[in-house]
């Protein structure tokens, strides 16, 4: 009987089983050796006796074996309670070496995280670091997850089909593209497609009503935490229908996300807010509501204070906002101390804020490190503690700038910082719709309208009005998902007036002739006869990462590339040979 490694188990005692895998413990106690035999789906634990352990010997960790033996009960007290196959173990009577490893650059085991090797050494050896059992487990969740989407989707009628990748640069609409070159159109190039953004339109206007792909995305972007140059999207598209009809089918694939890969119910509908409450209350438009910890504004209440910090930016219409959190400060179980105030203040000038100032408190009263801060306060003490409901034990952040945008922006990235230090959550997953996104937005030096979003989201019915005079007020159609504080994807309903999206794209800074350069092909096609459609893309990668308890999304995806965006394992990006650029593909490098 021929098994997987992680399939044996008491039903097999006393049967002779053949397994194949690779040697990762090894232990010899002098009469016998043992030897964790390990795949994908598991280990077992071998047994060498007399002449096979004369062969097993000369084994050597990573080689890979094929053994037959017979199945026996593990005495009481050497069973593995936390392994699977952990109360048996294969007496081996024949062995077969496969192949030979040299000796690996790190240790393949994980039981405590300190004997991990650094993220660049494992990921140029990334094909050991997968047979770890962690990041295995990773790829098989991945895998289960993507199953699962794909079943919802087919069973929902939507066609699965693919977009090109290879497809026209539109540089002016978003991210830096990457480029291919044409060896047949020596000087002319390829984008890799962004998004299958543009052709899953054309897909609506050729009559498709239901399109879904698990579609590869690249951007050029800057090496960024949490960034890749390519990423996998759960993207799909409908006609003939509204915004809660796209939300509610992505609020039922979560739901059967979580029923069958993580065995846990999914309250919907998810909650919804608008885009400019998320600002207003939590300083983001992906705002983390694990922990409540709203933004207050606090100007009023501070407009005859002595902190004369304070004093100034309130008498020149400046903006003062507060956060209260439950830190237990000055108790036996304090969440926070006072060295970590100190960092978050040096954090938050990084964030663009000149200064945050910092409170506890303490027997009913505000406290402060100087206390002279808090003397300073004194006379609209209550009326703070009163405004942001602080308790004993409470520590108050208090930011000051001239611009509220700089200010919300900062607060909201202090206060996701230490909520997730604190750690009190009241949800373990909290999902949210933000809605009614602006199309433009006012920029504080120039003082006029510019882009916030993409040109193919549609305008409100309510809104459409203000495009020619107050382009700020213009609303669009956009609808992101978050999931405690990061964007899972973003979707829209989309302009189907070819009229309509040429006039934007002009708002969006492009003339005539560079919009019928870039999408003219597109205008042309949404001039046959377009359907009212929408749809969304969410990023795989993070549904993994976030659903999977970690904070990496390069733990889950098979060979991402390093924080530098190069590829450890080939060393790409390389340099190509000067005379093979020119001669194939008729260009020429300049050194920099």
């Amino acid at each position: 009987m021929e098994l997987n490694c992680g399939a044996i188990s008491e039903e097999h005692i006393g049967k002779e089983v053949t397994l194949q895998g690779w040697c990762r413990y090894i232990r010899d106690h002098g009469g016998k050796l043992f030897i964790d035999l390990s795949d994908m789906h598991g280990s077992t634990q071998l047994v060498f006796e007399k002449e096979a352990k004369e062969k097993a010997d000369r084994l050597g960790k990573e080689f890979v074996i094929s053994v037959n033996g017979t199945v026996e009960k593990r005495a009481p007290d050497t069973i593995d309670s936390a392994n699977p196959t952990g109360k048996v173990e294969l007496y081996v009577n024949s062995i077969d070496v496969i192949s030979q490893s040299a000796v690996p650059p790190f240790e393949l085991i994980e039981e405590k995280e300190k004997f991990l090797a650094n993220e660049d050494l494992r990921l140029k050896y990334r094909y050991l670091d997968l047979r770890r059992k962690g990041m295995m487990a990773n790829v098989l969740f991945r895998d289960r997850i993507t199953k699962t989407v794909r079943k919802f989707f087919w069973e929902n009628s939507f066609l699965e089909l693919e977009t090109p990748y290879l497809v026209k640069d539109n540089y002016e609409t978003g991210s830096r593209t990457l480029l291919v070159p044409s060896r047949i159109s020596k000087g002319s190039f390829y984008a890799l497609a962004q998004s299958p953004q543009i052709y899953k339109q054309i897909l609506m206007v050729a009559g498709v009503d239901r399109y879904f792909q698990i579609a590869r995305c690249f951007r050029d972007e800057d090496p960024r935490e949490d960034r890749q140059l390519e990423h996998t999207q759960i993207d799909f598209e409908v006609s003939f229908k509204d915004e809660r009809y796209i939300q509610e089918t992505v609020e039922r694939m979560f739901t059967r996300v979580f029923k069958e890969v993580l065995s846990k119910p999914l309250k919907t509908p998810f909650a919804r807010m608008k885009y400019v409450d998320a600002v207003r209350m939590y300083g983001s438009d992906k705002p983390d509501l694990r922990f409540d910890n709203k933004i207050i504004d606090i100007t009023k209440e501070l407009a005859n204070t002595q902190y004369n910090i304070l004093r100034r930016v309130a008498d020149t219409s400046g903006h003062i906002k507060a956060i209260s959190f439950d830190a237990q400060f000055g108790t036996g179980s304090a969440r926070l101390d006072k060295n970590y105030m100190l960092r978050m203040i040096d954090l938050a000038k990084l964030f663009g804020l000149r200064g945050l100032t910092w409170l506890y408190v303490k027997d009913g009263a505000i406290h402060s490190e100087p206390e002279s801060i808090a003397e300073s306060l004194k006379n609209c003490e209550d009326s703070i503690r009163k405004k942001l409901d602080a308790k004993d034990g409470d520590i108050i952040v208090i930011g000051a700038d001239l611009s509220e945008k700089i200010l919300l922006d900062a607060l909201g990235r202090i206060r996701k910082t230490m909520g997730d230090k604190i750690g009190v959550y009241n949800s373990e997953y909290s999902f949210l719709w933000v809605e009614e996104f602006p199309l433009f937005e006012i920029n504080e030096v120039s003082g006029k309208a510019v882009p916030a979003h993409n040109p193919f989201t549609c305008p409100t019915e309510s809104t459409i009005g203000f495009l020619d005079n107050a382009p700020e007020k213009v609303v669009g159609r956009q609808y992101d998902l978050v999931l405690n504080g990061t964007e899972l994807g973003s979707g829209a309903i989309r302009i189907n007036d070819p009229k309509l999206q040429r006039k934007i794209m002009k708002m969006f800074g492009m003339d005539d002739d560079l919009i019928e350069k870039n999408f003219g092909f597109f205008i042309e096609a949404l001039s046959y006869g377009t359907p009212v459609e929408g749809g969304m893309g969410l990023g795989l990668d993070r549904i993994c990462a976030l659903l999977g308890g970690a904070d990496n999304i390069r733990d889950f995806i098979l060979f991402p590339k390093n924080k530098r965006f190069e590829s450890a394992v080939d060393l790409s990006p390389t340099k190509i040979d000067a005379k093979r650029l020119k001669n194939d593909y008729g260009l020429e490098f300049k050194e920099q």
